[in-house]
């Protein structure tokens, strides 16, 4: 593994509709030194940032919560 001395960006392949309804940007995920992940969509100024270990923890959390579903979707009768 290298260390992140200097900002990398990466811009996804598709687009999405994540702030105003109907217009679908790609995003520009952006990881900066000090472990902080950032994201804005293409074309815009906004910007969000988070520590990276926060975007880890929220990521095992939603992959946990699908795994509950499942589980207590399998268990339901019917």
């Amino acid at each position: 593994m290298t260390t992140l001395e200097r900002t990398v960006r990466r811009k996804t392949r598709w687009t999405y509709a994540v702030l105003y309804s109907g217009e679908s940007r790609a995003i520009v995920v952006s990881l900066e030194p000090g472990d902080v992940i950032s994201f804005r969509e293409l074309g815009r100024r906004a910007s969000w940032s988070l520590p990276i270990d926060r975007m880890f923890r929220q990521a095992v959390r939603e992959s946990a919560q699908a795994v509950r579903r499942e589980k207590r979707a399998r268990q339901r009768p019917g």
